[in-house]
């Protein structure tokens, strides 16, 4: 019975043995052939997939010279979870940051746990050879090198705009970005963040048994981002923002055959480099809060204003159009409708351009309503205004001209809906708003309208649409930038328009004196746009040369009075610039650089 129990337990044990023998080998197959969850840990021991960030595209004027470039910048992240055995000691003194500041630091992003976080220092370049030697000791430590954005030119603010690290909310919207990532804001940089942001790569490394990189695997390259070759000149640029220090207001500078925009300074400028680095925050907030001048705004493209007096170009070609008047038509200056400075009858429409006479003008609103279809003056006026309008805005006031920068106005045109909206259902007529038939009232248009509006009458009756942008490095400006846009009206009536804006420079009684320039034929036309908070705006809009227009530009400055006084003479003083690259009149010139037009409300 012994021997029967003895070999009864021998193979229970055996079977048992089996068993487990069976178990392991089922294990060892799933883990080796099914299960890919070890190979992976494995893998992660062994290898590690690296981020390659792309450089961003550069940014260039039109004659090649650079606006905006990258400089080398690292950034240090860290996973707080992930620290052990820090000798934060060692690590402050690499980073150049006293140690209390680091501990500091550390302790505030500890409040996320989990989360791969900036630690906000500017690591000297002199340290990153030594702290990517201890980085791999560094438990929950990543190095990032990622270039910071530089602008060479310290100009052109509000063209190029900023990048910063994309947030949260841009992030959870397009799922390119990750925490770290710089990503336009404002301007170009925002406007083409796709083409200029290119596309990041991976490198794939083996790592030992202490983390340590020892061999790059393969490497899916990053695609670097598309350069731009703007429209602007650098030189003008220049020009221009150093003619609007101690301004307030605009100049906006266009190629007339193509829509380039030149040049486009808004005043008061800053220096673009200012919202780079660590300090951005700290520049951003005495930009937009403690300067009462509020540099940021871009007012070539976000301020609205009356147009004034250059309007009265349009007015009388669209009373031309209606058959109100013919160039030829003679009215009397009749101050009782409304001011006007001293000068003789204006005997036609040229006449009255140069001598921008406001009743001249006033009178033309009404000669279009009698001229319109209509059961009574109310309806008549209604019906006018409605084709006004059509003209108007086909003219780009009023209109999105679609240029190639982020947050545009499109200013405000009214029409006969807009009166029935203010008086609510009551009668009026045309001399319920004589006011817009010389620019004002009303009416509001932004500066690149204004700019835009030189350009229509440079090229004869058409525009392109502004745009910033030349050529990128391989892709094509967008088609729109490329076709005509004409204004409504005969194309005919737009050579006298030309001679009569010469004349506003150059003839007797014209508003534009301090315009002129030697040996260029300038043409141009003064505004005065009224301001019911101080002084009036002085504006100007002109081209030049009249029979070979290559630049047309408008120049607004606020309460700085009549437009011949300031406004003029600026605008002149960039024409000169631009096409001969050099100043003739330096009392003129001085006499802009020295002028502090910033009212004073002390």
């Amino acid at each position: 019975m012994n021997q029967v129990s003895y070999s009864d337990r021998r193979n229970t044990i055996l079977v048992i043995v089996l068993a487990i023998a069976f178990i392991f080998t089922i294990r060892l197959f799933y883990i080796q052939v099914i299960s890919d969850k070890w190979k992976s840990n494995a893998i992660n021991v062994s290898e590690a997939k690296l981020t390659i960030q792309p450089s961003r595209g550069l940014i260039f004027d039109r004659n090649g010279d650079l606006l905006a470039l990258n400089k080398p910048a690292y950034k240090l992240y860290v996973v707080p979870r992930q620290v052990k055995n820090l000798d934060t000691a060692q690590l402050s003194s690499l980073l150049e940051v006293p140690r209390q500041e680091l501990d500091s630091l550390l302790k505030e992003l500890r409040k996320n746990p989990k989360t791969k976080q900036l630690l906000k220092v500017r690591i000297p370049l002199e340290s990153i050879p030594k702290l990517q030697t201890i980085l791999y000791r560094l438990e929950g430590f990543e190095l990032r090198d990622q270039s910071a954005r530089s602008y060479p030119a310290h100009a052109g603010a509000h063209i190029l705009g900023y990048i910063r690290e994309a947030d949260r909310k841009k992030i959870d919207k397009d799922p390119y970005y990750r925490p770290g990532d710089l990503v336009g804001i404002s301007g170009l940089e925002l406007y083409y963040e796709e083409l200029l942001r290119g596309q990041r790569g991976k490198s794939y490394v083996l790592k030992d048994a202490y983390g340590n990189f020892k061999e790059v695997v393969s490497t899916d390259s990053a695609s670097a981002g598309q350069n731009i070759t703007t429209t602007i000149d650098k030189k003008l640029q220049l020009y221009g923002e150093e003619l609007m220090q101690n301004k307030i207001g605009s100049i906006v500078a266009i190629e007339p055959k193509t829509g380039e925009i030149l040049a486009m300074i808004s005043a008061p400028n800053f220096d673009p480099n200012l919202l780079t680095g660590e300090q951005v925050g700290k520049n951003y907030t005495a930009l937009f809060r403690n300067d009462s001048t509020k540099p940021l705004i871009n007012r070539p493209l976000l301020s609205q204003y009356p147009p004034g007096s250059i309007f009265k170009m349009v007015q009388g070609l669209i009373s031309l159009e209606m058959g109100a008047i013919n160039i030829n038509t003679g009215l009397p200056c009749n101050k009782g409708l409304v001011g006007c400075h001293n000068h003789p009858m204006a005997n036609s429409l040229p006449e009255a351009i140069k001598y921008s006479c406001n009743p001249y003008f006033f009178q033309t609103l009404g000669l279009m309503a009698f001229k319109t279809d209509g059961k009574d003056i109310h309806e008549k006026s209604w019906n006018s205004l409605k084709k006004w309008k059509e003209y108007v805005h086909s003219f780009g006031l009023g209109s999105d001209l679609k240029t190639d920068v982020p947050y545009m106005n499109k200013g405000s045109i009214p029409g006969p809906k807009y009166y029935d909206k203010m008086y609510k259902g009551m009668k009026w007529n045309y001399r319920t708003c004589n006011s817009i038939s010389i620019g004002q009232g009303e009416m509001l248009i932004t500066p690149i309208q204004m700019a835009n509006l030189a350009a229509v009458f440079a090229n004869r009756g058409y525009y392109y649409y502004p745009h910033l942008v030349k050529r990128f490095s391989t892709e094509p400006i967008d088609s729109i930038y490329t076709k005509k846009n004409y204004a409504k009206v005969n194309q005919a009536y737009f050579p006298m328009i030309a001679d009569a804006m010469q004349q506003v420079v150059e003839g007797v009684g014209g508003t534009a004196r301090l315009a002129r320039i030697d040996s260029i034929a300038v043409c141009g036309k003064t505004g005065t746009a009224q301001n019911p908070h101080g002084k009036d705006h002085s504006v100007f809009i002109a081209f030049a040369p009249k029979d070979n227009p290559q630049i047309a530009i408008a120049v607004f400055i606020e309460n700085a009075g009549f437009g011949g006084t300031w406004a003029a003479p600026t605008a002149s003083l960039m024409i000169e610039k631009y096409l001969t690259d050099t100043i003739k009149d330096k009392w003129k010139e001085q006499r802009i650089l020295d002028a502090n037009l910033i009212p004073s409300y002390d």
